[in-house]
């Protein structure tokens, strides 16, 4: 199960739950009020069941009451290089021998 909220500081949290063997995670999420999984064309890189997408990385264009949707991959594998949250997502999504989990059902967070 994947939730979001928008945070006080407007700040976006999503939380999901770990299926077995998962020790990272990729969060797909695209521009304000997309409905194609296939526009997700942002990513973030966690490993905790957790993501914060900062205010100030919040899509260009999205105002207020607008929705930004976010789905969520489970991996086996920790991101193989990369330093930066975005470095480990594309390292991680790119990898030709690592495959995630299918994606989460899109959960829609309000801004």
């Amino acid at each position: 199960m994947v939730t979001g909220v928008k945070k006080s500081n407007g700040d976006i949290e999503i939380s999901y739950d770990a299926p077995l063997g998962a020790v990272a995670y990729l969060t797909h999420y695209g521009d304000a009020n997309t409905t194609d999984p296939h526009d997700a064309k942002y990513m973030g890189y966690s490993e905790t069941t957790k993501f914060t997408l900062a205010a100030s990385d919040i899509p260009v264009g999205a105002t207020t009451g607008d929705k930004i949707p976010f789905y969520v991959q489970a991996y086996g594998v920790k991101a193989p290089s990369g330093t930066t949250k975005v470095e480990k997502a594309a390292a991680l999504h790119d990898a030709e021998n690592i495959t995630g989990s299918a994606w989460s059902t899109v959960v829609e967070v309000t801004i």
